[in-house]
């Protein structure tokens, strides 16, 4: 539903110029899908996944021995990083150390709705991961209320809003954020994020947001969340680690409901010993991926770009080994290196 030619522009605009050919062998593969683990060697050529399965490396061709490690697709990173936070810090270390290839930016609501502007830079020096946008309900609204945001907005005011994340959308951004904890959100009535959520809606993105009220008021939160997935007709995805609100958004998921709070991150994984690593990845790679509408990503497979974690299993507290990041190794034996073959995306 993006822009066809501005992803093409991102791609070529941000194509690594050093990227690996080689083959990773010797590896256990999880792919990204909840599938188990299999025995395979993958080869990495031209920044993409050109092969996977149990093939032999050519005779003179350069491989990576990863023996005893788990090879598994870039981890994608929905709420850590804040638009400015990546104009601060475009090598993003400490997101790459634990396997990110992929950061979602504005998650908490401060997302710009001038997406194209904010992504070009990054097309000519690109970051060490790629960047998605989500447009910030905070950040619309500011613009269209200024100072005076402490009330619900009017109809006029809502539509104007409404022609933000339109335009937002139009150029590339994954989706609508609101944190509705905070200002100026907090002070939004349910219709204006509705109105806001099916805009987004009409071109594919998601809605990610934080409840109104996750003590006294929960339950009317959640079914605000609901509604919004309902009617709005937008994939809601709620950040929260409240255990009574995943438990009310588990009973809207087995009714078929569009909404998760599924999340989770490589240093929760080291922590959680109860989950089966396929379904921790899967977590962490193929499920949002496929929440954000990338179909490429998130994902080993042959002709995907080739974002990939190597791990090890039995060491997770000692972090990642190697991440590669559009086929260019941005983590090497465990240290960031200085390359950014980072896709600025949309």
């Amino acid at each position: 539903m993006k822009r066809l030619g501005l992803v093409i522009l991102a791609v070529l605009a941000a194509a690594p110029a050093i990227a690996e050919d080689l083959v990773l062998i010797n590896g256990r593969v999880i792919d990204g899908s909840g599938k188990p683990r299999i025995a395979a060697s993958v080869r990495v050529r031209d920044g993409k996944i050109a092969d996977i399965g149990p093939f032999k490396p050519a005779p003179g061709e350069p491989i990576l021995d990863v023996k005893g490690m788990i090879v598994a697709p870039g981890f994608i990173d929905l709420r850590s990083l804040s638009p400015s936070a990546i104009g601060k810090d475009p090598a993003a270390v400490q997101l790459v150390a634990q396997g990110v290839t992929t950061a979602v930016l504005g998650s908490d609501g401060t997302g710009v709705y001038s997406v194209e502007d904010f992504m070009l830079p990054f097309d000519e020096k690109p970051p060490s991961l790629n960047i998605a946008m989500l447009v910030g309900h905070g950040t619309v609204r500011r613009q269209i209320m200024g100072a005076d945001y402490k009330r619900p907005a009017t109809p006029d005011e809502i539509e104007r809003m409404t022609q933000l994340v339109s335009d937002a959308m139009k150029q590339g951004a994954f989706g609508l954020a609101s944190d509705l904890q905070q200002e100026p959100a907090s002070f939004s009535a349910p219709g204006e994020l509705m109105t806001l959520s099916k805009m987004a809606s009409r071109f594919g993105g998601i809605l990610m947001m934080r409840l109104r009220d996750e003590r006294g008021g929960l339950t009317a939160s959640v079914r605000e969340a609901v509604a919004l997935a309902r009617e709005a007709k937008v994939p809601v995805q709620i950040q929260t680690e409240t255990k009574g609100a995943v438990a009310q958004i588990d009973k809207s998921r087995a009714q078929r409901v569009d909404i998760s709070a599924d999340s989770y991150s490589f240093s929760e994984l080291t922590r959680d010993k109860g989950v089966a690593l396929e379904r921790a990845v899967q977590r962490m790679s193929g499920a949002p991926a496929t929440r954000l509408g990338l179909r490429d990503r998130g994902i080993l497979k042959k002709g995907a770009p080739a974002d990939i974690v190597v791990f090890n299993p039995l060491a997770l507290a000692s972090g990642v080994q190697q991440v590669f990041v559009n086929g260019t190794m941005v983590v090497k034996d465990g240290l960031a290196t200085d390359a950014r073959p980072g896709q600025a995306l949309r």
